[in-house]
């Protein structure tokens, strides 16, 4: 059910539920889900109502005002009948804005569409309205793939740039013989392995092996020797006995 849940959603149910139990329901109701939403998100209100002031712990206290009070229930709680009602109107504001998570903003708008519900009219006392979220959310959306866009076309004309000034040096080196094409293939090899590691861990291999360290022609193995712990504790004490010499 909440395999397309961002993991601020999956904590906001938790949330619901210890919420829902603290104040000994018997199911977790929209109110508890705002509640959950509260403790988990709260940058969430600032963000799609930049300007609005929302009291978010008068909306707690309202909450907990409206739903009767007992003793801690069990934490396993189902949810009720408009809980689910409110999570499928969730799904449903993620697909009308064409997003592929589902997440606390859904959440917000799937409340406020339980018309019924505690937790929508006291959204709804404050002013919160489902057409202003929805278009800041629109918004966010719209902002992220022009970005994302931007980023893209960035990354294609230095991918282009790159390719033509390798292409030249290399046919000037191959030309000039500086090294050969098996030269420059072999070295293909070894960094498109190495790849496999951040480019923190190979930046370390080749300094180990500038060191006389490590044996260039096998610095694949080497990382992976030194997943192991016996092998890395090995390695460790060459490196002591290496910072001592004069």
């Amino acid at each position: 059910m909440f395999e397309r849940y961002t993991e601020k959603a999956r904590r906001v149910i938790f949330f619901a539920r210890f919420e829902a139990s603290l104040l000994g329901g018997s199911q977790i109701e929209p109110g508890h889900i705002l509640l959950g939403m509260i403790r988990e998100d709260r940058v969430l209100f600032k963000r799609l109502l930049p300007g609005r002031k929302i009291d978010l712990e008068m909306i707690r206290k309202m909450i907990e005002e409206k739903t009767p009070s007992g003793c801690a229930a069990s934490i396993d709680l189902p949810l009720s009948h408009e809980a689910k009602l409110m999570l499928g109107y969730a799904a449903e504001e993620s697909e009308m804005l064409r997003n592929r998570h589902i997440g606390t903003e859904h959440l917000l708008l799937g409340l406020l569409r339980v018309g019924d519900s505690t937790a929508a009219k006291i959204l709804l006392v404050l002013g919160l309205q489902n057409s202003e979220i929805r278009a800041a959310i629109a918004k966010e959306a719209a902002t992220q793939q022009a970005s994302e866009q931007l980023i893209s076309w960035h990354k294609t004309q230095r991918a282009e740039i790159d390719e033509k000034w390798v292409d030249e040096i290399l046919n000037t080196c191959f030309e000039r013989e500086v090294f050969t094409k098996v030269d420059f293939v072999n070295e293909f090899k070894r960094v498109a392995a190495l790849r496999q590691f951040p480019v923190s861990t190979e930046a370390l291999l080749r300094l180990l092996a500038e060191k006389g360290l490590a044996d260039p022609d096998r610095l694949l193995e080497l990382a992976f020797d030194f997943r192991e712990e016996t092998k890395l504790a090995e390695f460790i004490e060459k490196l002591k006995k290496f910072g001592t010499r004069e």
